[in-house]
């Protein structure tokens, strides 16, 4: 299950939780009951992603094997002066499980922000507020506080509850010289006496985290509307009158300026309609509430936890299978002779498709599994020759043309552990070398681009094709340039055998340079300046071609293009 799953998993889960806790509101619950609802129903929302880090994961099902594609192609191994052509740049669209990260990441990062804004404001609400010579400690004994909170006086419009360390309530400054001010101050009071100055922000935190799931924004406006419902009743009891209690609520949703975004529940809920539904729950009588409600509620968490659980259980499996762990290189050292993706055919000069690279040494070096896995395949094949395909995670890699196995299928391997020798079995190779291919979700991946993963400890890159010198201008006397020496091979080129069946270039230990033209003042054989300069200008033309012979490929010296000339005495 990739992200792509999880995410609609978890969109599928909150609407089915959603439509079972509204389900059971509609047998109208007491005030109590319906919080206790609906804050089931988040701890729900949440209960799967918790159980996945108890729970053992579910049985992995076994996956389709990949097709044994034929190397029909055959495999060239370029030489070690050979020059690769380049790659044409191409742009790839990123894979779809990356758009969905990202687009989570940032909606989360928005989060993040708003709620550091709101502190923010909440903090400045905060240095502008004013202390009050009221005492209101009989509010709190009544209520049932140990500590009596402070009260305090501010310029917004809304009340509200804030401090973990030191409450305060906070009262807007129109209701300062208001005899409904001390409704307000014992409505705050039980909402401290209950814990919603903590429990406040986790319940609306499901939202915060599933915040691209429509249902769990529901969630959370039911619970801040349930919330203040239950302390509503509870401060009328406390007041003895329901009547001025509803006008409080009134006069204070009417003098009241809503405060945009803030981290605290305010007095007065923002959403239309909500005022309107709290009188009638304040000023209604109680209704009989039905005998088969505790039925349904034990029927819906019956229903509800072995599914949470079993939700737990495939995340869980799903996050021991999400990908591989590289932590060892495949191979000591060796050389890149072909990359991944649409390359030229060694022979008949085709594009096609290579799912793999191509990765040179001597024959009979080791090859190393690169991650903790399990081998699925270990035989021969005509076009791969001897390979082993592993398993790690949610990712297969296959290695062919292995001079031998040293696994075999059903076998747990672990990073480091000696897989295979490297060689030249497949019908089709030329060269000793190791074939290695990464396959996800049933495509193949360039190994260069899989993250984490170490093709070589020493690894040689194809070098670039080099740039062609511009031709020299008329008129212009160049003086002929001695070649360069050979490039000492490196530790990867030495330990290539020079008997390969391939041919590979053999440079001589060096080419003398053309002697150096005297001074055109004094010429020692007599020739004239010009005829000079012609010689040379044909010493220039000399160049070295490759010849075939039958020990190999030399060098040699290409004949001059223009026939020998010869100085005449003037």
């Amino acid at each position: 299950m990739s992200i792509i799953g999880l995410v609609l998993l978890a969109v599928l889960w909150s609407g089915v939780v959603w439509a079972a806790a509204a389900l059971i509101c509609r047998m109208q619950p007491s005030p109590k009951a319906a919080q206790a609802i609906w804050r089931g129903a988040a701890l729900m929302m949440v209960a799967p992603f918790a159980a996945s880090l108890i729970v053992p994961s579910l049985p992995r099902m076994a996956g389709e094997a990949l097709p044994a594609l034929p190397m029909l192609d055959p495999v060239f191994v370029a030489p070690a002066g050979a020059v690769a052509a380049p790659a044409a740049a191409t742009f790839r669209l990123p894979e779809p499980a990356v758009i969905v990260l990202c687009i989570l990441i940032a909606g989360w990062a928005v989060r993040a922000a708003l709620w550091i804004v709101s502190q923010v404001r909440l903090q400045r609400i905060k240095q502008y507020a004013f202390g009050s010579s009221n005492s209101v400690r009989h509010w709190a004994e009544a209520v049932g506080l140990r500590h009596t909170p402070r009260v305090r006086f501010h310029r917004g419009g809304q009340a509200f509850l804030a401090g973990l360390f030191r409450r305060t309530i906070y009262v807007p400054a129109r209701l300062a010289f208001d005899e409904d001010a001390y409704h307000v101050v014992v409505h705050e009071m039980v909402h401290l006496k209950r814990g919603d100055l903590v429990l406040r922000p986790l319940e609306r935190f499901v939202a915060d985290v599933f915040w691209f799931s429509p249902f769990c924004w529901w969630m959370r406006s039911q619970l801040d509307y349930w919330r203040e419902v239950v302390v509503d009743e509870e401060t009328a009891e406390l007041v003895g009158d329901r009547i001025a209690y509803a006008r409080t609520l009134t006069s204070a949703a009417r003098l009241s300026r809503l405060e945009a975004v803030l981290p605290v529940a305010a007095f007065t809920l923002k959403k239309e309609g909500t005022l309107k539904m709290r009188l009638n729950e304040l000023l209604s009588e109680p209704a009989r509430r039905p005998k088969r409600l505790g039925l349904a509620i034990a029927a819906a968490l019956a229903l509800a936890t072995p599914l949470a659980l079993a939700q737990g259980m495939a995340i869980k499996g799903t996050a021991a299978s999400s990908g591989a762990a590289y932590s060892h290189a495949v191979l000591d050292k060796a050389k890149i002779t072909s990359s991944f993706g649409l390359r030229k055919h060694p022979t008949t000069g085709e594009f096609k498709e290579h799912t793999g690279v191509d990765l040179a040494l001597k024959e009979g070096v080791p090859v190393y599994a690169p991650a903790d896995g399990e081998v699925t395949k270990s035989a021969f094949d005509d076009g791969y020759g001897n390979f082993v395909e592993m398993t790690a995670g949610d990712t297969t890699l296959r290695f062919a043309q292995l001079k031998k196995t040293k696994v075999k299928a059903g076998d747990a391997v672990a990073a480091g552990e000696v897989i295979g020798l490297m060689g030249q079995t497949g019908k089709y190779a030329t060269g000793p070398h190791l074939h290695l291919e990464v396959w996800r979700d049933g495509k193949a991946v360039d190994p260069q681009t899989e993250e984490g993963l170490v093709l070589a400890s020493q690894l040689v890159e194809p070098p670039r094709a080099p740039r062609v010198p511009k031709p020299p201008r008329a008129g212009d006397a160049t003086e002929p340039v001695a070649p360069a020496p050979p490039k000492q091979p490196t530790d990867v080129e030495a330990e290539i055998p020079e008997a390969d069946p391939i041919g590979y270039l053999e440079f001589p230990e060096a080419v003398p340079a053309p002697p150096a033209p005297q001074s055109a003042s004094a010429p020692a054989d007599g020739c004239k300046d010009t005829d000079r300069r012609t010689a040379e200008s044909i010493l220039s033309d000399v160049r070295l071609e490759p010849v075939k012979a039958d020990s190999g490929r030399s060098l040699r010296a290409a004949p001059p293009l223009y026939p020998r000339m010869h100085c005449i005495e003037a």
